[in-house]
């Protein structure tokens, strides 16, 4: 025991020493330290040369009033993760998915437009919309137009052509499945899958970014919705598709009245953690998830409960589809 006591006297000390140290200011300490001699590297070893990234122009900066050209920022790179590339249908309506944000799809749809046979003859970054040159055949006068929107996903984009003839000077769109729009949409999705996975990001065409087609929002007596800026019918498959991926089970459904009959089921959320972790019980109760057209472009998705108890839970599905959707 005597042995020990030292022991235990010279720990203390050194615990005392250390906590001294980090509770006292060293703020100042750098004030104390004395210079020391430059470094001198040896004759056969070179020093990194010094290289100024961001120079100053120092060119006719004494001449006030002359007009001078501010060069154009350099492109911004996103990520080396791959984009995945598919063509989507419904209906007669065709587009290309990417997952990647428009203001990176922009300047490859430009350059696509650059290096084809269609040429380019308008381009406009804020509305997304490039037309190629215009072409007569057969005494019509005729163009393709496309345009690059944000998908229902995040951080993705939707390509539509459209090929429009002129008609009592209206330009009017081409309908029918063997129509050139299947065939430029074909040449897109090649050339998005040819193009790096790694590209540049306009910068003029950021404002793109902002345009999602799926939000989830709240309406004045605190009801949770989701707007979809979508047509109907896109509408309809999308939900679809966000409730097989979220695996909530479909009982019905009725796409003329826009209700899917679901069940779904949600741990309660009185128990506390190890009750959950260990029970198996949960709550399952069935719902109507309704789609609702606004207006032509615009559709909202609410959740209907058949009982109170249910009803604890319509958020909670509403944010499972959501989710899913986005």
């Amino acid at each position: 025991m005597k042995r020990i006591q030292p022991l235990i006297i010279f720990m203390a000390l050194m615990i005392l020493t250390s906590c001294s140290y980090f509770l006292t200011d060293h703020k100042n300490d750098y004030l104390k330290e004395k210079q020391t001699k430059s470094i001198v590297l040896p004759e056969d070893q070179a020093s990194r040369p010094i290289v100024d990234y961001f120079p100053i122009n120092t060119e006719n900066n004494q001449q006030v009033g002359v007009e001078y050209e501010i060069p154009m920022p350099q492109q911004v790179f996103s990520s080396g993760t791959s984009n995945e590339v598919r063509m989507h249908k419904l209906g007669e309506l065709r587009w290309v998915y990417v997952e990647t944000l428009p203001s990176s799809a922009w300047p490859i749809m430009k350059d696509f437009w650059t290096s084809s046979n269609y040429g380019l003859s308008l381009s406009n970054p804020n509305t997304g919309i490039i037309e190629s040159n215009i072409v007569e055949s057969d005494g019509k006068e005729s163009k393709l137009i496309m345009k690059i929107e944000h998908g229902i996903r995040q951080a993705s984009s939707e390509v539509f052509v459209s090929h429009v003839i002129q008609q009592n000077e209206q330009w009017v769109r081409v309908t029918g499945e063997d129509n050139l729009e299947a065939k430029v949409l074909r040449q897109v999705l090649d050339y998005f899958a040819s193009s790096p996975s790694s590209g540049g990001t306009s910068l003029v065409a950021l404002n793109l970014n902002y345009g999602q087609k799926a939000v989830l929002k709240q309406s004045d007596n605190k009801d949770s919705f989701i707007e979809l800026n979508l047509e109907y019918s896109r509408s309809w498959a999308a939900v679809d598709r966000a409730l097989k991926e979220a695996l909530i089970t479909v009982n019905d459904l009725d796409r003329d009245q826009g209700v899917f009959f679901v069940e779904f089921s949600k741990q309660g959320e009185e128990k506390g953690f190890i009750r959950r972790l260990f029970s198996s019980e949960s709550f399952v109760g069935n719902y109507q998830v309704i789609v609702k057209e606004i207006n032509d472009n615009t559709c909202m998705v609410t959740i209907v409960s058949d009982s109170e108890d249910a009803k604890v839970f319509e958020r909670d599905l509403l944010s499972e589809i959501n989710q899913s959707l986005s």
